[in-house]
């Protein structure tokens, strides 16, 4: 038997075991943390995720998706190789959040819709934070500065840009140009529709239904990783991950507690956020970067919740995990390089004595002095590299073809 199918198989099952012992050893704690996720749950998720749900349902079952696919593909294809259909998941992702993107993608590929290599390119890019929990949770109620969510929530749509230009070329697939004028098309999905016979209030009722079950799905997860948080927080291991990364991470100015928030920001995106904001004693350009990662890698528990969609296809898990941590990591970068732009005065000059190794230093000063000459710089290259990754992935699919 293979060493890492054993791995495998019992990674998960003394997992289980360790939150049921923690549950027994601490059934207070365990109670409260339930309680603190059923709460996330009904005063934030639900609210703010259930008509986004039950709306993007309605938009794909009233085939709305295809028609305007059908006008904004042109664009799609050139820039991510994906159909029109599939970059308005996109559009829907930035407007309601996490986990619609993945839920909408699946759904898609699940239809035969897409194939198995656009539906892998469009979840690199399409699984996104929603701007009211970024300007309104993270910026004004963590960090009080509603201002920084602007900011963060332009880095957070970049970096979901760049990975999709990452992810265009994957499978080495070229869309196919549709063989019908964009009229023809319209009438098609139009005369599709009416023969279906199925009324808006049923696609209505079934848009109600399927959204009530995803947010029980939902809710299920968050009060489960809220108590896997804290029975993980209880047996000190979230510490010792911290206390042993810290050691590498001191090098970047990020200190043990800064650390701790970190570990846990991996495993709940809002828990990790309100803890990296709460560090005051850490310059607010880190604490927003290191946010900034977290809100796009998005964090165990909305990575599960995702995942539970996709694995219902032939979409790779692993690889859509892989293009949000890519994501978590191109946002943090932007907001770090960004930051300038919303802090104009010298941020350096506030700094403890702790991060002068990383930020007394030539370069970053030579950078916040000029960041007005370099910024634009580094925008200009920042656009060329991808004009170039473009127009080379698209002389390639044509030469291929």
């Amino acid at each position: 038997m293979k060493k890492s199918n054993l791995i495998t198989f019992f990674t998960p099952v003394l997992i289980v075991i360790l939150l049921i012992l923690g549950i027994i050893i601490f059934p207070n704690e365990s109670i409260v943390a339930a309680k603190e996720g059923l709460h996330i749950w009904t005063t934030v998720l639900i609210p703010s995720l259930l008509p986004f749900v039950i709306g993007a349902n309605l938009i794909v079952d009233l085939k709305i998706v295809d028609i305007i696919g059908f006008i904004i593909n042109p664009i799609t294809k050139f820039i991510f190789n994906v159909s029109g259909k599939s970059a308005l998941v996109f559009a829907i992702s930035t407007v309601s959040g996490y986990p619609v993107g993945s839920k909408l993608a699946s759904e898609l590929r699940n239809n035969n819709e897409i194939s198995k290599c656009e539906a892998q390119r469009l979840v690199s890019f399409c699984s996104t934070s929603g701007p009211l929990f970024i300007i309104g949770a993270v910026a004004t109620g963590m960090f009080q500065n509603s201002s920084l969510g602007y900011l963060m929530v332009t880095c957070h749509y970049l970096g979901s840009i760049s990975v999709g230009i990452l992810f265009r070329n994957y499978g080495k697939e070229s869309l196919p140009n549709s063989k019908y004028s964009l009229r023809r098309n319209i009438k098609n999905v139009i005369d599709t529709k009416a023969s279906d016979g199925n009324g808006f209030f049923v696609l209505f009722g079934s848009a109600v239904f399927s959204g009530i079950n995803t947010l029980l799905m939902v809710g299920g997860f968050v009060i489960v990783f809220s108590v896997v948080f804290k029975i993980f927080s209880l047996f000190n291991i979230i510490s010792l991950i911290s206390s042993i990364l810290s050691i590498p991470l001191s090098l970047f100015g990020i200190t043990s507690e800064l650390c701790h928030a970190l570990i846990s920001g991996l495993f709940e995106m809002t828990i990790g956020c309100s803890k990296v904001a709460s560090i005051v004693s850490t310059p607010e350009v880190l604490r927003a970067s290191l946010a900034s990662f977290l809100i796009g890698f998005s964090g165990l528990s909305i990575l599960a919740q995702c995942c539970n969609f996709l694995a219902k296809t032939d979409i790779n898990t692993n690889l859509y995990i892989l293009s949000k941590f890519l994501h978590g990591i191109l946002a943090g970068i932007f907001t770090f390089l960004l930051y300038p732009l919303f802090q104009s005065s010298s941020v350096v000059s506030n700094f403890s004595n702790i991060y002068n190794v990383f930020y007394n230093n030539p370069i970053w000063n030579y950078y916040i002095i000029n960041y007005k000459t370099i910024l634009p710089i580094f925008v200009i290259v920042y656009i060329l590299v991808a004009l170039i990754i473009l127009e080379k992935t698209s002389y390639k699919n044509k030469k291929e073809s």
